[in-house]
């Protein structure tokens, strides 16, 4: 019983030793970091990786000035506030050194200590080069100061306990730096760099587990984000029509191509911020996701997009057979979408759409309900909004109808749960 309780006691005492070593940290001092001077080069290059990061996209909330933080990020554990990174000594990093800064970044640790949840993705910011770090600190330190107090977090317990973070981190941080191929070129190693650091498209891109950590397996192969599914892609990807460098830099820098479609939900964001990159960096981006997807696996350009336009054409004929019938999904195809899907040459088929061949109907209801607003690169690829014109029994019937007629994919499962979801989300 002594054994017992003497081995129990050291256990106790070394979990407790290292829940303290990973959960709590010094704080740096402040320091009042606005006055100094940055090369205007260092300045550019990290506005550029701004873009890269889309920091704005979280860090603004909507009638909210750049960067001052205040968007909700809806997580299973709650509502995660973001902060404001302008230097506003009070309210923002105005206080923070350099030290501070790229600790943050790469370990998700406050000037204070406090551990930063992991919704602010420094769980891929380890990747980054110091130099690039060293760029985007310059960047924010020379933005104007403006106050705007962080709101308060609405995370369930034991969530809102921060330090259970640091026994997240022990779990799923991987800290390793940026490792190079060198079997591979200079520019599909950057491509790969932005990918997988700054651009931290994993943070969508990928399946996450019960605790919020990524699937290290499954890196890249698909994920959920505000009811949206995020589709695989590199090496996990699997489009109708396979892309090339020249779609994805047709997609990533202006945000349509014409045999993938418009980007649509929180890609929008992400290519207005990549449109403002340097081309020979999406190129770089491009090349790699293009050269790492699967070869097998893609048939030929022409036959799948011949075998779509005919699905179309079978769909179209049924929907308007059925315009005369109760509100079922031909008849509101036919009434609602086939005017602009179906006498449009210029539309993407159907068939070949991410939304509709998605493995839930969170896309394309969404698509539905809200519309598109499309990238600033290709205005006219807008969509109406149907929130209001369309009640939830009418888009179940019309998003089963569209899985079932334009796809040969199995139907979609729990549907008017899907809708009422996304409303609610809007």
């Amino acid at each position: 019983m002594r054994r017992f309780v003497l081995v129990a006691a050291v256990f106790l005492v070394s979990a407790a030793g290292l829940f303290a070593h990973v959960s709590f940290h010094r704080e740096i001092p402040a320091q009042l970091e606005r006055a100094r001077s940055f090369p205007p080069e260092m300045i550019q290059q990290g506005e550029k990786l701004a873009h890269l990061g889309a920091c704005a996209t979280c860090h603004t909330r909507p009638g909210g000035a750049t960067y001052t933080g205040g968007l909700g990020l809806h997580t299973p554990f709650g509502t995660i506030y973001s902060t404001n990174i302008t230097p506003h000594a009070e309210s923002g990093i105005g206080l923070w050194n350099e030290e501070a800064f790229i600790r943050a970044m790469r370990e998700g640790v406050d000037r204070r200590g406090r551990l930063l949840y992991p919704a602010f993705p420094y769980d891929h910011y380890t990747k980054v080069r110091d130099a690039d770090l060293k760029a985007l600190y310059a960047y924010f330190m020379t933005r104007e100061p403006l106050r705007a107090d962080a709101k308060d977090n609405e995370l369930r317990f034991p969530f809102n306990f921060r330090p259970l973070i640091g026994m997240w981190n022990l779990l799923f941080l991987d800290r390793a730096p940026f490792r190079p191929d060198l079997t591979k070129s200079a520019a599909w190693n950057e491509g790969a760099y932005y990918v997988e650091g700054l651009g931290h498209c994993g943070a969508c891109h990928s399946p996450r587990n019960a605790l919020g950590g990524i699937v290290a397996s499954l890196r890249l192969a698909g994920g959920d984000v505000d009811g949206w599914h995020a589709p695989g892609i590199g090496a996990h990807a699997k489009p109708m029509i396979a892309w090339t460098k020249d779609s994805l830099m047709n997609y990533l820098v202006d945000g349509w191509d014409e045999h993938h479609g418009v980007a649509a939900g929180p890609m929008t964001a992400v290519v207005n911020h990549l449109a403002k990159l340097d081309e020979s960096m999406v190129e770089a981006m491009a090349a790699y996701l293009a050269d790492v997807q699967p070869k097998s696996a893609q048939g030929s350009r022409e036959a799948t997009l011949s075998q779509a336009r005919e699905r179309e054409a079978l769909g179209g004929a049924s929907a308007g057979a059925s315009v005369s019938a109760s509100n079922d999904g031909p008849a509101i195809f036919a009434r609602s979408c086939a005017n602009c899907h179906q006498r449009n040459s210029k539309t993407v088929p159907l068939a070949l759409g991410a939304a509709v061949n998605a493995p839930h109907a969170g896309n394309l209801i969404a698509i539905i309900l809200n519309g598109i607003q499309p990238p600033t690169g290709v205005p006219e690829k807008s969509m109406p909004r149907f929130a209001q014109s369309l009640n939830d029994d009418q888009i179940v019937a019309l998003v089963s109808w569209m899985r079932k007629d334009f796809t040969q994919k199995s139907d979609w499962p729990d549907v008017a749960p899907k809708v009422k979801e996304m409303r609610a989300l809007r």
